[in-house]
């Protein structure tokens, strides 16, 4: 079954669809930002924040404003963390404690973001799952811990190493979804990749599953 949630902020509407199997909170979540952000530019052109509405479906009608203080709500119930998991695990409504389990940063920002994978029974059938699901996490842990949004194409095989991940034909994760996820720029030495806006929803999706994972485990 399909969930629709539809925008409307003044002329703006914004269609989201996800089946009952996807969480769509961070799509939301992103579009709650995006207009947040950009508010003097809606103000200039006369929209008004107090006529934004969502619509799903299975809710019926709710401001925008009433979602992102439920958000607010449900993340002000944890408890207030300044390491550098603290921002993903408040994003992601996880525990610190739950991210330290199976992820490492470094504060200082000196050591690479590392995955714990062997404590997983499996990360992905195929070495190339394994590659996409560890790049798509450490890619999201530089961008959000270490405020890098490009990282070198060796580093991140370095980062794989060290995170127990081979990372021996990596060019073949970039094939198939990986397309969608990875953003590729340059050859050789000066290579880099980054996350595309998909491949940063993803890597959420992924450590919230991971994160449960552990959790019950």
């Amino acid at each position: 079954m399909e969930t629709t949630v539809t925008f409307e902020y003044g002329p703006l509407t914004v269609e989201i669809h996800a089946r009952d199997d996807e969480n769509y909170q961070d799509e939301i979540l992103d579009l709650l930002r995006f207009l947040e952000n950009h508010q003097e530019q809606f103000e200039e052109i006369g929209v008004e924040s107090e006529v934004a509405e969502m619509k799903s479906d299975k809710t019926g009608t709710v401001s925008l404003d009433q979602f992102e203080d439920g958000e607010r709500n449900e993340e002000d119930e944890e408890e207030p963390d300044s390491t550098a998991l603290g921002s993903i695990a408040s994003e992601l409504q996880l525990s610190v404690t739950n991210l330290k389990d199976f992820l490492y940063v470094d504060s200082d920002g000196d050591d690479f973001p590392v995955i714990y994978v062997d404590e997983f029974e499996d990360i992905g059938e195929r070495q190339t799952d394994r590659q996409r699901v560890a790049s798509l996490i450490l890619l999201y842990l530089w961008h959000e811990c270490y405020d890098k949004d490009r990282v070198k194409s060796g580093v991140l095989k370095d980062a794989l190493e060290l995170s127990n991940v081979s990372s021996s034909g990596m060019a073949n994760m970039y094939q198939g979804e990986g397309d969608r996820y990875f953003d590729r720029r340059g050859r050789g030495p000066t290579a880099t990749v980054a996350l595309t806006p998909p491949g940063k929803r993803q890597a959420r999706k992924v450590l919230r599953r991971l994160a449960n994972e552990k959790k019950e485990s």
